[in-house]
């Protein structure tokens, strides 16, 4: 409720053709009550034909007029509800995409979906027929205050019922919001035991794990399950205490005011458009208690958009060089795995010229992909400088500076899209040659060759309908597309065959005779006799530097 009134305050134009558009509409509306009660009290005693045809004429227009309100009032508060929800929705995205990595990692499994599915949650009742609903409830008054001109103690009655049922809603939405809570995160670890079964289908088998992974995804269901059979009682409660005020309502109204009418003090005509009137000015705050538990979820689901979008984001301005050498430098680094208590590596200093090349070896877990992604500005160090061209790289566009880099993860993770569009995600104006060559120098072109769609073939779930090594040159001729001049291989020769191992040695000897400076993660002993430097990350805590040594071509028997 107070996003709704967050945004008709922030539109104040809007705003109060809004409520004057209201106003009509409910001043309209009081037009059908005063019929019945002016045909039971002029015409039914008198039987005069002109006076029927005359009330039903002023009725029946002030119906069309009041059918007229509403329709602008509807356009009106689309004006509102609609551009928010799309500006929301383009915004939770973006913070999506640029959140810093280190961060969105420490999230729990399934939460970002939720969060992301809680837009739509939001759009679903920030509507701008809810919002009309929510602007009916103050303009109730008005109904009371016609009820008041017949009886002034009958309009008593109707205000007393009017706060009672305000209470029950109130009431009611502070408690779904504790149930609704509950729910959220039992729907996160659902989505989490989900995400798993779909995405890990081979290790869930292959290792047994099925039956751990159900019993979390089961008690994950079973706590969903009961906070929604409580949250359906509680709803269920808040709808049962307002629809016996709206009939405890009637009782007293038609009791009291049957005294009255039997005391002259009240027509008949009066007596039951007083019942009316009273109903009627109970009826938007029934509907508000109709629609508490979406009204809960929707608030719980703008809390969490509203605090993912304050998580902190990568640097999208930053400096642009406008030329580049290609020297490296590390000063004085230090870093250690994300949300870790320990330090990987520390007071790690090296300098890499134009050209030289950096073999990173290591046992497992040693820091070697940390290292990467720290180069590629994904994390950022503990402590020291990373100095590209002698700038540092947290003064860069992030943007910019992954344009410069050739980079091939250890872990290929694809996009969805055609092989062609993925590879040409990194470098969209590069040309049917270049691309045809980058396809060679990766080792696809027999492989794209016997294929059925070719560069056309579909790439889904990440890649994962591919073989890991037809994944593994798919980057690789993605890393090749961009031309930068500095080169992040992370165990580039893993999972390939002789010829893919071929293709990567081919490669990475092309890239050193043009002068490229790279930095390349890996035991393969052909990979490491190219290097300039050597830097063994299983030394602790400082990795040990070796070099500058003598570079020998990494031709690997090809």
């Amino acid at each position: 409720m107070n996003e709704l009134l967050r945004r008709l305050f922030a539109h104040p134009v809007i705003l109060g053709e809004l409520l004057a558009a209201t106003l009509f509409i409910n001043l309209l509306g009081l037009a059908s009550t005063l019929f019945v009660m002016l045909v039971l009290n002029r015409y039914v005693p008198y039987a005069v034909d002109a006076t029927l045809v005359t009330l039903t004429t002023g009725v029946l227009l002030a119906c069309a007029l009041e059918f007229g309100f509403r329709e602008a009032r509807i356009r009106l508060a689309a004006a509102v509800t609609g551009p928010a929800e799309a500006l929301r929705g383009e915004s939770a995205f973006s913070a999506l995409a640029q959140a810093r990595v280190a961060v969105l990692e420490r999230l729990p499994g399934g939460l970002l979906q939720e969060i992301m599915r809680g837009l739509d949650q939001i759009d679903r009742i920030f509507t701008p027929s809810n919002l009309c609903a929510a602007l009916d409830v103050p303009f109730a008054v008005l109904t009371v205050i016609a009820l008041a001109f017949l009886s002034p103690l009958l309009a008593a009655i109707a205000l007393f019922f009017m706060g009672l049922s305000v209470a029950t809603v109130l009431v009611g939405d502070r408690l779904l919001k504790d149930v609704v809570r509950g729910a959220a995160e039992g729907e996160t670890e659902v989505q989490a035991a989900l995400d798993a079964a779909i995405h890990s289908a081979d290790t869930l088998r292959a290792f047994n794990a099925a039956g751990r992974t159900f019993g979390l995804w089961r008690m994950a269901r079973a706590r969903v399950l009961a906070a929604r059979r409580r949250l359906g009682e509680r709803q269920s409660l808040v709808q049962s205490i307002t629809q016996t005020v709206g009939v405890l309502q009637g009782i007293v109204i038609v009791t009291v005011g049957a005294v009255l009418a039997v005391k002259g003090e009240m027509s008949v005509g009066g007596l039951v458009g007083a019942n009316i009137l009273a109903a009627r000015a109970l009826g938007p705050i029934n509907r508000l208690a109709g629609m508490a538990e979406m009204f809960a979820r929707a608030d719980l689901a703008l809390r969490r958009v509203h605090d993912f979008m304050r998580l902190p984001r990568e640097q999208q301005s930053g400096m642009a060089l406008k030329a580049v050498t290609g020297r490296l430098e590390l000063v004085d680094v230090a870093f250690a795995h994300p949300g870790s208590s320990g330090p990987l590596a520390e007071h790690l200093s090296i300098r890499l010229d134009p050209g030289q090349v950096l073999a990173v070896s290591g046992p497992n877990g040693s820091g070697k992909t940390t290292l990467a992604r720290l180069l590629m500005g994904l994390i950022e160090p503990a402590r020291g400088q990373i100095l590209v061209d002698g700038v540092e790289l947290r003064q860069l566009s992030m943007e910019w500076w992954r344009k410069q880099v050739s980079y091939l993860p250890q872990e290929p993770e694809l996009l969805d899209g055609t092989i062609e569009q993925v590879v040409r995600s990194a470098n969209p104006d590069m040309g049917e040659d270049e691309l045809n060559r980058v396809m060679r120098a990766a080792g696809l072109r027999g492989w794209l060759d016997s294929s059925r769609d070719g560069m056309g073939t579909a790439i889904s779930n990440g890649g994962r309908n591919l073989a890991l090594g037809v994944r593994r040159r798919i980057a690789l001729a993605r890393a090749l597309a961009t031309g930068g001049r500095f080169v992040i291989f992370d165990e580039p020769t893993e999972s390939l065959d002789v010829e893919g191992r071929a293709a990567v040695y081919v490669a990475m000897n092309e890239l050193a005779k043009e002068g490229r400076t790279i930095i390349v993660f890996s035991h393969d002993a052909l990979v490491i006799r190219g290097a300039t430097w050597m830097l063994d990350m299983g030394v602790k805590p400082v990795p040990a530097l070796t070099g500058p040594l003598k570079r020998e071509a990494a031709d690997g028997g090809a």
